[in-house]
């Protein structure tokens, strides 16, 4: 199996900072719900650099850790005593306002994690906190009709007859699949529908 992991975000149509009226965050916690933002904000927004764009994304970790515990993730046990991984997919997931169940919104390829929270430092002042990194030619953001396609429901643990999937934390490492057939199944199934996916992709669009 695949290195991957799920994060759930708060609910955008873009990820490429909160415009008013237009694109907002909902879904998204206390902090987002108070200050109508939030790191996720910017998750698929490219960052240009001379030798190529890449992607900064977030999630905010367990509020008692403040990291992530990378070793959690499938095949990753060996960097318990490590701060970075390398080669991992990460599922970004949110619930749209008027739905009542979590959909996967976009992912990361290849991407890099880090257990404790990264800073980028941009010229203008700006800074963006961050988890992972990825290199644009390896994130997909899903237009808003694909992402309500039953293919991308994301479970929580306990409903819907299911013991797996989300629990209280933003973070789903996934873990169990040697035990758990349905499990190993779901996990086969969300892998092989992202490295196939050959439709739109929201971050070439425009924002409207």
């Amino acid at each position: 199996m695949k290195p991957i992991i799920f994060c759930n975000i708060a609910y955008m149509k873009y990820y490429r900072g909160v415009i008013k009226d237009i694109d907002e965050p909902v879904n998204g916690g206390k902090y987002v719900t108070e200050n109508n933002d939030g790191g996720e904000c910017y998750n698929f927004e490219p960052v240009s650099f001379t030798d190529g764009e890449m992607m900064f994304g977030y999630v905010m970790p367990p509020s008692n850790t403040e990291k992530l515990h990378i070793e959690n993730i499938i095949g990753c046990a060996g960097a318990k005593k490590g701060n970075v991984i390398n080669n991992v997919i990460v599922v970004w997931c949110a619930k749209e306002n008027d739905h009542r169940s979590t959909r996967v919104v976009g992912w990361y390829r290849n991407a890099t994690v880090y257990r404790f929270g990264q800073v980028l430092q941009f010229d203008d002042g700006y800074e963006q906190y961050f988890n992972f990194v990825a290199d644009r030619r390896d994130c997909i953001l899903l237009p808003e009709e694909e992402r309500r396609k039953t293919r991308w429901y994301v479970p929580h643990g306990g409903k819907k007859g299911k013991d797996f999937g989300f629990g209280r934390s933003n973070i789903w490492y996934a873990k169990g699949s040697e035990e758990n057939a349905e499990l190993a199944e779901f996990l086969k199934t969300m892998i092989n529908q992202i490295e196939s996916y050959n439709g739109n992709d929201l971050i070439d669009e425009e924002v409207e």
